[in-house]
């Protein structure tokens, strides 16, 4: 399936960024018991917003291609993604930790910090 190999790096970022913006909303409730809270919640609110932007534009170059993600499983410890590309269908599998790992460089690029891309794996 070679639009999948030429559109793995954008599924890559859609499913991480999606995990992303949603727990930066989970997160964003803890907020108000800090002392600086109302600062966290304007980059928290930035960040969001950053982030929505982009998954927007990285599902938008998806859709061009014929692409489509859905998440069609979580047993708690592997989250399954089916990946249909022009009628062709695939199916993705990480691990809890995995997404929790890639989620937590994504934040690190984020905050400015070094972070790993998937393009280290190698």
């Amino acid at each position: 399936m070679n639009a999948l190999m030429e559109l793995s790096n954008d599924i890559h970022r859609f499913i991480i960024l999606e995990v992303l913006l949603k727990t930066l909303e989970r997160d964003q409730q803890y907020l108000n018991v800090l002392k600086m809270g109302d600062v966290f919640t304007e980059w928290y609110t930035l960040k969001n917003n950053e982030t929505f932007e982009e998954l927007k534009n990285v599902k938008s170059k998806l859709n061009k291609a014929g692409c489509k993600i859905e998440k069609v499983n979580n047993d708690g410890v592997f989250t399954e993604y089916m990946i249909v590309i022009r009628g062709k269908t695939d199916k993705r599998t990480y691990s809890n930790i995995a997404l929790r790992k890639w989620v937590r460089e994504e934040l690190k690029r984020l905050l400015n910090m070094s972070y790993q891309t998937p393009g280290d794996r190698k």
